[in-house]
């Protein structure tokens, strides 16, 4: 009766605690999701003696529920003389943010892509630093590009009104299919 006891509190011991994790990585979501937009003054460097050429640039990050414990997100960030950092895919709730774990194999000597998504003191926050160093820069980004601690204030989101057209792009089918193929 004693052993039929203790794996009966085992049991909603491990169900209490899997609940209490679905419960804040729901509750993570719904603040997080929806789109963040930043625009700003760039420019591209025309030559020798000669003033940059100025632009305008917007940065886009995209996150939306998946399911309880996963995102799907997608991140176009804009740096000077018109270089990019481009990602997509589905981060998984792990101790108060979400990861990201390309599943693409890495350049030869380069570490896996390995990204952070969380908020912090009014800010969203991407850094593919968790180890160290940057892990996603030669995939993803452009020379002068960097997906290393980016922020943008929480302020800057808003809802998504496109949900439909996220969910058929390629981008978000692409996330889904490396999610099922794991």
């Amino acid at each position: 009766m004693t052993l039929r006891c203790a794996i009966l509190a085992f049991g909603f011991l491990f169900s209490t605690a899997a609940a209490s994790a679905d419960s804040a990585s729901s509750k993570l979501i719904d603040q997080m999701q929806g789109v963040y937009k930043h625009r700003f003054a760039n420019a591209v460097y025309v030559g020798e003696g000669k003033p940059d050429e100025p632009y305008q640039s917007e940065d886009i990050v995209e996150i939306v529920r998946y399911d309880d414990q996963r995102i799907y997100f997608r991140a176009e960030l804009q740096f000077y003389n018109g270089h990019t950092c481009s990602i997509s895919g589905i981060a998984k709730y792990d101790q108060g943010h979400f990861v990201y774990r390309d599943p693409q194999a890495p350049l030869p000597g380069e570490a896996p892509c390995t990204m952070s998504i969380s908020t912090n003191a009014g800010q969203l926050s991407l850094t593919d630093r968790i180890n160290g160093s940057a892990s996603c820069h030669p995939g993803h980004c452009g020379a002068r590009g960097s997906l290393s601690d980016y922020t943008i204030p929480t302020s800057a989101k808003r809802n998504i009104r496109y949900m439909d057209r996220l969910k058929a792009s390629t981008e978000y089918k692409q996330a889904v299919d490396e999610l099922n193929t794991k």
